[in-house]
């Protein structure tokens, strides 16, 4: 973990100047191999669809009682 942070402010701190502060520091970040590209942009799903799927998720057996059986 040390390591991690090490790297990750090494390239936020390093000399280089060049385009906006946001830019740099991606630059620096990518450099230094700790920067996650951004993946496709999704859309939020439906708001009467999450709200089945939420309303769906709240029936059944709770979780406490499946960690409860899986204790015994």
């Amino acid at each position: 973990m040390d390591e991690f942070i090490t790297s990750v402010l090494g390239a936020a701190t390093g000399p280089e100047s060049a385009g906006t502060e946001a830019e740099r520091i991606r630059e620096r970040l990518a450099r230094a191999g700790v920067l996650v590209e951004r993946g496709p942009w999704h859309r939020r799903p439906d708001a009467e669809a999450a709200g089945r799927a939420r309303r769906a998720a709240g029936r059944g057996t709770p979780l406490s009682e499946l960690v409860a059986r899986g204790r015994e």
